[in-house]
């Protein structure tokens, strides 16, 4: 897999947003409040790409490639314009973050999925 690398972060899964956002609107106590979401442990692309690669069963690795070289790439594929700029946006800009919340934990009960957990959920999206 190819493209920028950008700063690695705690990714949380969007099932784990959805489970937070459903307990918020169902149950008392949560007007006003503001809420970090986060997965339970920071990653890179390169390893987000060898835990894909382990979930599919053939190894894979990451090759970082200039954000201009990927704008090219990416608009040479026929992709809109907008969507690619949108995608590129915070690729250089973007600050490391080692923020990991419990949040996910504390509203819902159960603990954050760890990228691995997506990985496996998605690998037929990936073979």
């Amino acid at each position: 897999m190819r493209g920028p690398d950008i700063a690695a972060t705690a990714v949380i899964d969007p099932r784990d947003i959805a489970a937070v956002a459903v307990r918020v609107l169902i149950e008392d106590g949560h007007a006003g409040a503001t809420y970090v979401l986060t997965g339970p442990q920071v990653v890179s692309r390169t390893e987000q790409v060898h835990a894909i690669g382990e979930a599919i069963g053939r190894p894979l690795r990451f090759e970082k490639v200039p954000v201009e070289i990927a704008r090219q790439r990416m608009l040479a594929d026929g992709r809109p314009p907008a969507l690619v700029e949108a995608l590129l946006a915070g690729a250089e800009t973007r600050p490391h973050s080692a923020l990991i919340t419990s949040t996910v934990e504390e509203v819902t009960g159960t603990p954050a999925r760890t990228f691995r957990d997506w990985a496996i959920d998605h690998a037929d999206d990936f073979r």
